[in-house]
């Protein structure tokens, strides 16, 4: 089969297209692939990091589920008493950040939210303490700021809720 001038210049055409198809192929299934994946894959997906705390506030005291710290003249006390340094500890709270969440990631993760923790938050010059709520999820914990921000916060448990320094037992029923 013969082809003409015009004929081989359609050939030349298809075969330049079918090249430059061929080169961008690859790119196109990554950014095709990737934003597929990155919308199922995780539901926090924002890069909005923001405080626990305004930086201007200052933490006075602290009331976990299990645990009162407060800063006095004397220095920051425990009660019970914790394992780890107390200044410290209150040093990794006072700089929390965490990824914001939206109201649509919010209402995603409704349903795996079950038992919630309160913390308050007593702040110098404050009247009134910062209500923190707190939910343990599978690989990260949600935080909600008081203000009505929710917070998601990769950390250990120990890193928001010390351990404590002794067990209390409880006796049931001796006689």
């Amino acid at each position: 089969m013969r082809l003409t001038r015009r004929g081989w210049n359609n050939v030349i055409i298809i075969g330049v297209l079918a090249f430059i198809a061929v080169i961008q192929l690859p790119e196109l299934l990554r950014t095709r692939l990737a934003t597929t994946t990155s919308s199922t894959a995780s539901l926090i997906v924002s890069s909005t990091v923001i405080p626990l705390f305004a930086s201007d506030r200052v933490l006075q005291q602290l009331i976990l589920p299990q645990v009162t710290l407060q800063h006095s003249k004397a220095g920051w006390q425990s009660q019970p008493p914790i394992v780890v340094d107390i200044a410290t500890f209150i040093g990794h709270w006072q700089t929390l950040k965490g990824t914001k969440v939206t109201a649509k990631q919010l209402l995603a993760l409704k349903k795996q939210l079950l038992i919630p923790y309160t913390i308050e938050a007593w702040l110098v010059g404050y009247s009134q303490p910062q209500r923190i709520t707190a939910y343990q999820l599978a690989h990260f914990w949600l935080l909600n700021n008081g203000a009505g921000q929710w917070l998601a916060v990769t950390v250990d448990s120990d890193f928001l809720f010390p351990p404590l320094s002794f067990k209390t037992i409880i006796i049931i029923g001796a006689r």
